[in-house]
């Protein structure tokens, strides 16, 4: 790396960071103060700050994307003010070398953003969501709630507690093709043996329905093949598709697939979080371009405003893109894809333009 890389990557990590320090700084109060809003007995200040202490990790990476771009945008703005990038574009500096130059803060800070998004935030965002739960709801959380819902094929099922490998108080409810109730069981628990990928239910009432009425039966255990796990219907029930890691939105994936139910939801954000390097090259080439054309000459303070808009229209494109691949059937990779591609063909505009 060269003085110049060097020089380029300090003033660019260091803005990125004043930036990033500064947003996440204010949301997490607004996230405290809105936590605050459902403080009652049991849930206090303490309690509010530590849930959001927690998810900070989240809001870290979620802020990372924009934080990136308005920090290239803020750096490179105090280049041309200082007409260091107007030597740099003289002396014969392309705007691509000037993208490699970026190149190296980038991979800094896209590294950051995996290792959070896929090592620290989903566990701590877990036990956060657990926490609060256990302490609003005196650990019956799931319960209080209505339970986590299952349903798959001719089974609906409900769940009133998640611990470890077992799951509580269970009821299930078996249909027809025609949705005419057939049968119930109920049971005190059921433990997950991973050997065989099936469950076994405990202390088990079962009741049939048929033409000559009902039939019920008391069992001491009742085996339940399902390959769904603990694991899988702790994420269902405490995090949001994209909260999860990639690793279990894949299974989320494989497993509505292998039921043919719709994991739009999981798709997009599984894709989201794999086209992220791309995120990441186009909001930064979209910076270089705009210093480099339309905002070249302006002041910092409509530079960061103009910035900001910027950002804000990125993610509500990606925002309106999501529910209309679920609605209009639209790949969720393409969904993805498209406010990516518009914004760096925007770049590549600007670029060639003033090149």
């Amino acid at each position: 790396m060269s003085t110049l890389d060097r020089y380029i990557t300090r003033i660019a990590n260091q803005t990125i960071l004043a930036i990033l320090v500064s947003l996440l700084s204010i949301l997490s109060l607004f996230a405290l103060f809105e936590e605050l809003d459902e403080a009652g007995v049991r849930y206090g200040f303490i309690d509010a700050s530590w849930y959001v202490l927690q998810t900070m990790p989240r809001r870290f990476d979620e802020l990372l994307t924009y934080c990136l771009f308005l920090g290239y945008l803020v750096a490179l703005g105090r280049l041309a003010e200082s007409n260091e990038l107007t030597i740099l574009r003289v002396s014969g500096m392309s705007p691509m070398r000037i993208m490699r130059s970026l190149t190296p803060s980038m991979l800094l800070w896209l590294t950051a953003s995996l290792a959070v998004s896929e090592i620290i935030a989903p566990s701590s965002e877990r036990r956060a969501e657990v926490d609060k739960l256990e302490v609003k709801y005196d650990g019956d959380a799931l319960n209080k709630r209505g339970g986590l819902w299952f349903h798959e094929d001719q089974l609906y099922m409900q769940i009133n507690a998640i611990d470890d490998n077992k799951i509580f108080s269970v009821t299930q409810y078996w249909v027809d093709s025609d949705k005419r109730l057939q049968a119930t069981l109920t049971a005190e628990y059921a433990s997950y043996d991973e050997a065989s990928h099936a469950w076994t239910m405990h202390e088990v009432i079962r009741t049939t329905l048929d033409d000559a009425g009902t039939h019920t039966e008391h069992l001491p255990t009742w085996q339940w093949d399902n390959e769904i796990d603990p694991e899988l219907l702790a994420s269902q029930a405490f995090l949001e598709p994209n909260k999860m890691s990639m690793r279990d939105l894949y299974r989320q994936i494989q497993f509505t697939q292998s039921r043919n139910l719709d994991g739009t939801e999981y798709e997009l954000a599984l894709w989201s979080r794999a086209f992220k390097p791309l995120t990441y090259f186009g909001l930064t080439l979209f910076a270089l371009g705009v210093v480099l054309g339309p905002l070249r000459e302006v002041t910092m303070g409509v530079r960061f405003t103009l910035g900001i808009f910027a950002g804000l229209g990125f993610k509500y494109l990606q925002d309106l893109f999501a529910p209309a691949a679920i609605v209009f059937d639209i790949p969720a990779a393409a969904a993805i894809l498209l406010p990516i591609a518009g914004y760096t063909c925007i770049a590549v505009y600007f670029i060639r333009r003033n090149a």
